[in-house]
């Protein structure tokens, strides 16, 4: 019986049989300190910039075409190899989107927000996407926003090691003093994530968007052990 196989029952695994990974215990501010001797730009960085906070990789389908190179290029060069002056028709500026993916159910990131965790999270992982980029949750209940959520659930997904695990649930992210509003991705934690399966990738769709974001689990201990 393999581990995963132990997590799938449900068995408890002896915290010994997890091997430490080589950066456990590195000397980075939020093992050094108490979350109460954090400043605040250790804080925003964490938020940012660290290995619970990443930036999210944005392709915009919709302002790319199958060629590789904006829609209005491609137009450009359609008008000169007809005989045209080469000059784009009008269109809208190109949009750069950006996002920050934050592993928001682990300890050190609702320490950082100095926030409780909510009931469920031991049940599930939960993923914030923050930036300029539309919310995904379609609204009300028509057959149209019902059939946007299944197609959002099966396009969502966190990848490990040769398992995905797909979207529970989706639900809006307040603002907070340390945060601006966001998304929450929430994804079951019966498939467990463990150190040896080294890394998990968040993917989503958003309307043209397709977002992805790689987290090195090596990286992601706190307290001595694996924070998600």
């Amino acid at each position: 019986m393999t581990r995963r196989t132990v997590i799938r029952l449900g068995l408890s695994v002896p915290l010994a049989a997890i091997s430490m990974p080589r950066r456990a215990f590195a000397k980075d501010f939020w093992n050094d300190r108490k979350p109460e001797d954090w400043t605040g730009a250790e804080i925003k960085e964490l938020l940012s910039k660290s290995p619970w906070a990443k930036d999210a990789a944005i392709t915009d389908t919709g302002q790319v075409g199958n060629l590789g190179s904006p829609r209005s290029e491609r137009r450009g060069r359609a008008a000169t190899s007809a005989g045209g002056s080469g000059t784009a028709p009008s269109s809208t500026p190109k949009i750069t989107w950006k996002a920050i993916v934050r592993w928001e159910s682990a300890l050190v990131m609702r320490e950082a927000v100095k926030a409780s965790a909510p009931n469920d999270f031991k049940d599930f992982y939960v993923l914030n996407v923050v930036g300029n980029v539309p919310s995904p949750i379609p609204s009300g209940d028509t057959p149209e926003a019902r059939s946007s959520m299944a197609y959002l659930r099966e396009v969502t997904k966190l990848s490990h090691k040769g398992d995905e695990i797909h979207m529970a649930r989706v639900e809006l992210a307040p603002q907070s003093d340390v945060s601006p509003a966001g998304t929450r991705f929430y994804f079951s934690r019966m498939l467990a994530l463990m150190p040896e399966d080294k890394e998990a990738e968040f993917v989503t769709k958003i309307g043209p968007l397709d977002l992805k974001c790689k987290f090195t689990l090596r990286e992601m201990f706190y307290k001595g052990a694996l924070d998600l």
